[in-house]
């Protein structure tokens, strides 16, 4: 780059321009700044998803298998909340002829699990199976665009998404003022469900959710609020109880199964869905 700009202003004999130093120390400035702020951005993140859990309702005050008594899942940390849709109380194993159960958190909720081990490929964590609203399909970690890639540019793509298998009106979710928010084109019938939430910029933080006939899709970044998944799935089994959905017919679903409505590899719904 240097070179470059040497060359442009007349080559090596001529004296270098006064401004030329400000730029060779303003490029590299500017990369730092570019990698700097996303970084403290997602620190400051992470630390408020911290203390969020840290004062949130605690897993000891809360009853396993209370989530119907829930009207609100924000006050409750994610510990607290998994026991409160659980069927199973925590249990780390051994299980599966396995010494622990890596997946320990699908098997309260009552379904199976996949835990990555992989080193070199990007792979996730993905729990799936029959929940009293319908099936449940979660994966956590590279999303379908990354799955089983070696390199990983950028945490874009390291998504948590929730689908709950129920035919649901069409709708749209997006954030505002801290609360979960139907858009203005959402199937009216869905601003009830969502009466009950709290303003809460943290455990609502980069939620996205879409509705629709193949089911609702819930889906926000991994990196700063790893585990709050489990209030996606609050959320849509609440929608679902809310509106009465009923469930889709019994689809086979696995670790392989591709998210609906191409949520699985991009942020916006494929309008051929």
């Amino acid at each position: 780059m240097l070179i470059g700009l040497l060359q442009a202003v007349g080559g090596y004999n001529e004296p270098a321009p006064t401004w030329l130093p400000v730029v060779v120390f303003l490029v590299p400035a500017v990369i730092v700044v570019a990698v700097l702020i996303p970084a403290l951005r997602s620190r400051k993140r992470s630390g408020a998803a911290q203390r969020q859990q840290r004062r949130g309702r605690q897993s000891a005050d809360t009853r396993l298998g209370s989530a119907t008594e829930i009207d609100d899942c924000a006050p409750y940390s994610t510990d607290a909340l998994l026991k409160a849709m659980a069927i199973k109380p925590e249990d780390h194993g051994p299980g599966g002829g396995q010494p622990h159960d890596e997946g320990w958190a699908g098997t309260m909720l009552g379904l199976k699990s996949k835990i990555s081990y992989a080193t070199v490929v990007l792979e996730p964590h993905v729990y799936w199976g029959e929940r009293p609203c319908g099936q449940v399909f979660i994966r956590v970690g590279p999303d379908e665009k990354l799955e089983g890639g070696t390199m990983m540019g950028t945490n874009r793509h390291v998504r948590q998404i929730t689908v709950l298998r129920v035919a649901a009106p069409v709708f749209d979710l997006e954030v505002r003022d801290g609360r979960p928010t139907a858009t203005a084109d959402s199937d009216l019938s869905i601003a009830g469900a969502l009466a009950s939430l709290s303003q809460d910029e943290v455990v609502w933080q980069d939620l996205r959710v879409h509705g629709g006939a193949d089911g609702i899709v819930v889906h926000r970044g991994a990196i700063t609020a790893p585990g709050f998944w489990i209030y996606d799935l609050w959320l849509a089994e609440r929608i679902a109880g809310a509106l009465t959905l009923e469930a889709l017919p019994a689809a086979r679903i696995g670790p392989a199964w591709k998210v609906p409505y191409g949520l699985g590899r991009a942020f916006e719904p494929s309008t051929s869905a």
